[in-house]
């Protein structure tokens, strides 16, 4: 992840509340249909398959793969292979992948395919320097000509559908040519984070944009950006008109974003915040998720980051960071979580005997 850790909450709206929103499961293609229109966006080093199962669980429509080189999958290497490796219980699932050749970018639509992915998404909107530096991610924003070129090639080569992952443009918000590009080379959808590629992650996304987008083409558009809970999914679905969400940095330590979201869709009551002991089994299931993936030395090293998403801007995070260069065996990790749990507990316990009932 390339987001610095103060930037990973997103930014709260304000205003009222949107009312329900109306809505119709998403069909992308015959084994790919959204329902909720609710999808795990592909976060590096963050989408592998223990966190898209947790957020399948627990009501995403659709998770993606981190992003993957076209290149590794066309010529099947070991760490792309590993990136991807789709499980037969989280569809629909789908695969990005990045580059920049047509060609290579239809084998490894193909490869993907092979590997059982319901769906298959260009990244267009990665603004690391060392990516768009090479020609991928959002330095694509700059040649609508090679979009179309490549969702052509893409279209053509699998029978899933082929969307696309978009900012509002490099330096303004000019993504319209690139949506008309991708429409025309045959994509089935676009996914747009309302922010340009210079803007990187500051401010409010642009739903104005987002909405204008939406007007201006014929294909399903997915709106991405600040959506960290139901009022800010709401939001998005009724300023923009769009036809499903996509979360990201809301669902970081917050898998249980998309069972808020789900739930208000359906006409449900909001699930209550889960309870510590709940919150610990889905945090155990995670890191259990992880081991069985990837060991336990792997897991005592990678889980860190997630620990700390899930108690950040609470006491239970600095009791975390305690304890994190010694995480080296399960027992270790199950300690550190418990840790952060009594320390939580602690402050509510403080809070209740300060303000009691009636008081």
């Amino acid at each position: 992840m390339g987001i610095p850790f103060e930037k990973l909450t997103p930014p709260k709206w304000g205003g009222q509340i949107p009312g329900p929103v109306d809505w119709t499961p998403l069909e992308l293609g015959p084994r790919c249909v959204l329902d909720p229109p609710v999808i795990l966006s592909p976060m590096a080093a963050v989408t592998n398959p223990p966190f898209r199962k947790i957020c399948r669980e627990l009501g995403a429509g659709l998770v993606v793969t981190e992003m993957v080189s076209d290149k590794g999958l066309v010529h099947r290497s070991e760490r792309s292979m590993a990136m991807v490796d789709l499980q037969p219980d989280e569809a629909p699932v789908g695969v990005q992948i990045y580059g920049k050749d047509p060609e290579t970018m239809a084998e490894a639509a193909k490869v993907a395919e092979s590997m059982g992915a319901d769906l298959v998404d260009v990244n267009m909107g990665c603004p690391m320097r060392k990516v768009v530096s090479s020609g991928h991610g959002a330095a694509l924003l700059r040649q609508p000509e090679r979009v179309r070129d490549i969702f052509c090639a893409m279209s053509e080569a699998v029978d899933v559908p082929v969307t696309g992952k978009t900012r509002a443009g490099w330096e303004k918000t000019d993504v319209i040519d690139v949506a008309c590009a991708m429409e025309e080379g045959g994509a089935a959808a676009l996914t747009i984070h309302g922010r340009t590629r210079c803007e990187g992650y500051d401010g409010h996304v642009d739903l104005a944009v987002i909405a204008e987008l939406v007007r201006s083409v014929g294909m399903p558009v997915i709106g991405n950006g600040d959506i960290c809970d139901w009022q800010s999914a709401r939001r998005m679905f009724h300023t923009t008109g769009c036809a499903g969400v996509m979360v990201a940095r809301g669902a970081l330590g917050n898998p249980w974003v998309f069972r808020e979201i789900a739930a208000d869709l359906r006409g449900e009551p909001i699930p209550p915040r889960p309870t510590p002991e709940k919150r610990r089994a889905t945090v155990m299931r995670h890191i259990e998720l992880y081991v069985d993936s990837f060991g336990v030395e792997r897991t005592s090293r990678e889980i860190r980051k997630h620990l700390l998403w899930y108690f950040r801007g609470t006491p239970g995070e600095k009791a975390l960071r305690r304890r994190l260069s010694g995480l080296e065996t399960l027992a270790d990790v199950e300690a550190a979580l418990d840790a952060a749990l009594s320390a939580n507990e602690g402050i509510r316990e403080v809070a209740a005997k300060s303000h009691p009932r009636g008081a």
